[in-house]
């Protein structure tokens, strides 16, 4: 029996039968990392990294944190204010 989800079509019907197929853990770590950084105000901890390490292995922990990072980078990127590069002054005699 296959199922949707699983796009090798090796499942037998339970989720997580698969052991080569990580892309379920890759979503699954990129969750636990963003509530894990909601609930403590966009922190993420030494622990919990080592918790995601062995409960999804180094590769995929690493990977989730590297996405995370550069989704911050970026949206940072897009809030700074850039200075004008055509100042006027202001008309008049001071």
């Amino acid at each position: 029996m296959s199922n949707w989800y699983d796009p090798d079509h090796l499942s037998e019907g339970t989720v997580r039968d698969n052991p080569g197929h990580t892309e379920n853990d890759d979503w699954d770590c990129e969750i636990e990392l963003s509530c894990h950084k909601t609930e403590n105000s966009g922190r993420v901890s030494t622990v919990f990294m080592r918790y995601l390490r062995d409960k999804y292995g180094h590769k995929v922990a690493d990977r989730t944190l590297k996405r995370a990072q550069k989704r911050e980078q970026r949206s940072r990127a897009e809030h700074i204010p850039t200075m004008s590069t055509s100042i006027q002054m202001p008309s008049g005699v001071f």
